[in-house]
């Protein structure tokens, strides 16, 4: 049981936990995140099938003001 307990996160888990809070990120700073808080490096690419792969209700989208990047959050 302790090794359940041990289990790195997969990538999906680390794309929610990055993007739980109020913020607003690009696919380049949830990549940041990922690699500062759990040491992993995350291409954008997949960083961004993970995102296709999560519920519609729970996902919100948006162009960041004065720039074409879109940016991503998650929504309780």
């Amino acid at each position: 049981m302790s090794n359940l307990i041990n289990k790195p996160l997969t990538q999906k888990e680390r794309l929610c936990v990055v993007l739980s809070g109020d913020r607003y990120l690009t696919l380049y700073e949830i990549q940041q995140q990922c690699f500062e808080r759990f040491g992993v490096h995350d291409s954008e690419c997949a960083l961004s099938a993970r995102w296709r792969e999560l519920p519609v209700a729970v996902k919100q989208k948006r162009r960041r003001d004065k720039c074409s990047a879109w940016e991503y959050r998650l929504v309780a």
